[in-house]
């Protein structure tokens, strides 16, 4: 059992402009993992936070998860004093893009970290002089040195109830899988893949038609409330409760799933779900491929119109195809890294 937080303080407000960001996010029906988001609401110049409280960094993508754990962090009593990105998880972050425009906004440094364990990120990372980094999406693995610069640590917030789906695609493999049930998991990080102690845990059930993009938008919002309580249990210096590992499981990142020549109208419906909107799968079709953003598991003798796969146990209308992989490439059909032969 995860140690819940007790602090019940009411969460800070947020400048006019955060304000304005935050309910256009949360207006949104799903959410995309891509670290490409640029904000689409004009600053109307710089903007302050209360002052006072414990110095707390972020680090994260352009993305809608990063950017509303971000919004929930800046809702808590702290002080923020920079941000961190990853330089090469998308050419969005080397130029203007949602984590850069908070930057702007609140005049606090961004990093934009190559190498994290580097001495130059190194360097950078302790002239914040942070007290706690809060992490959210992130593809670079923390050494020892970088986890000791802030003398309370890293909090970690994962879509997956830890110790199951550790790994860069949870959301993917739980929707891939068929699971019932995923959740969020905070984490106090240690050396290793989402391996550090739990502080707090919430669940949210999938349903039946989700989509990847739709339960993210649930579980990030399920996260966005906790935000503040739990890092004030951070900074107050909870421990967490130390995580099983032999009882969780591991699964590592996936590409453009081809879903023609698989052997179940089921499966194939997972991962078209699974994929939309970050990693999409694809399918050969009327003498191409093309990914498959939306689709509908059918009977063989369902007679509604539309393209369609078959499968031994029915059919796979595709309601919705795309000339684009929609992942952070961003390449027509047969120009992706990410594509997978059938």
């Amino acid at each position: 059992m995860a140690v819940l937080p007790t602090s019940h303080s009411t969460p800070r407000a947020l400048t006019p402009w955060l304000a304005r960001v935050e309910k256009w996010l949360l207006a949104k029906s799903e959410f995309r993992m891509v670290p490409d988001m640029v904000v689409p609401i004009p600053s109307q110049g710089p903007g302050a936070l209360g002052t006072g409280g414990r110095s707390v960094g972020f680090v994260g993508f352009p993305s809608d998860y990063s950017l509303l754990i971000l919004l929930g962090l800046l809702r808590s009593e702290v002080q923020l004093v920079g941000l961190a990105t990853s330089l090469g998880a998308n050419p969005a972050i080397a130029g203007e893009n949602a984590l850069s425009q908070v930057a702007d906004h609140l005049e606090v440094p961004l990093l934009r970290l190559a190498r994290v364990n580097d001495y130059d990120s190194i360097s950078l990372l302790r002239r914040l002089d942070a007290d706690l980094f809060v992490v959210a999406s992130f593809d670079q693995i923390l050494h020892r040195r970088a986890l000791e610069i802030p003398p309370m640590g890293w909090v970690n917030v994962h879509p997956s109830l830890l110790p199951r789906y550790r790994g860069p695609e949870p959301v993917y493999w739980a929707l891939a899988n068929g699971e019932q049930e995923s959740g969020v998991s905070f984490q106090r990080v240690v050396a290793g893949i989402d391996a550090g102690p739990i502080l707090f845990q919430a669940a949210e059930a999938v349903r039946p038609r989700d989509s990847a993009g739709t339960l993210t938008r649930r579980l990030t919002e399920l996260a966005w409330r906790h935000v503040p309580k739990v890092v004030d249990e951070a900074l107050r210096g909870a421990a967490g409760e130390p995580m099983d590992l032999s009882k969780g499981s591991y699964y590592t990142s996936v590409g453009h799933r081809r879903i023609d020549g698989l052997d179940s109208v089921i499966t194939a419906d997972r991962l078209v779900r699974a994929g939309d909107p970050n990693m999409l799968a694809a399918a050969f079709h009327e003498g191409r491929v093309a990914y498959v953003r939306r689709a509908l598991p059918v009977a063989a003798d369902d007679g509604r119109p539309g393209p369609r796969l078959h499968y031994p146990d029915g059919d796979l209308l595709l309601l919705e195809l795309s000339e684009s992989c929609g992942c952070h490439h961003g390449e027509p059909v047969g120009s992706c890294p990410h594509d997978e032969t059938a």
